[in-house]
């Protein structure tokens, strides 16, 4: 599919925490599970396996596309049970003054009527999480509600 036929959600944060600690909780199972998830596990590595899950809830599971060191890390972002097959979530990093710059990006959303939901459950939900991980980075205060999973 064309390039132009597909959508992306693109997001920066500026995170008043070191870049080392920002890649830290982008890639270390037990710091993604205090910003984003209730289960994880990766393979930090090009080419390693993750999986990201909530307990009732999704499990996201596949290959890591990049992955450089302090900088980037891609995966092959796929929901079990929903059509997720061909997108790419990266998060990206570079130091900003006495910060760092976070750049979220979730791309190859078609633009068919059938992606919709997902495409906006993404920009909703990048949005979310996103600001959780700075919030858990600046202050230590996780913004989930225990009513969420």
């Amino acid at each position: 599919m064309p390039r132009r036929s597909r959508r992306s959600v693109r997001h920066q944060y500026l995170v008043h925490a070191p870049p080392a600690r920002v890649f830290r909780a982008l890639t270390d199972p037990g710091e993604i599970v205090r910003w984003l998830a209730d289960v994880a596990e990766i393979e930090p590595r090009t080419g390693g396996s993750y999986l990201v899950g909530w307990n009732d809830g999704p499990q996201h599971r596949g290959e890591i596309l990049e992955f450089r060191r302090g900088r980037k890390v891609a995966f092959a972002w796929s929901w079990e049970g929903v059509a997720l097959k061909g997108t790419r979530l990266t998060f990206s990093i570079a130091p900003r003054g006495k910060g760092t710059l976070l750049t979220v990006e979730h791309s190859g959303f078609p633009k068919e009527a059938k992606w919709v939901e997902l495409y906006a459950g993404a920009e909703w939900g990048w949005t979310y999480f996103a600001m959780n991980l700075k919030s858990v980075l600046e202050s230590g205060h996780d913004l989930r509600s225990p009513l969420d999973g």
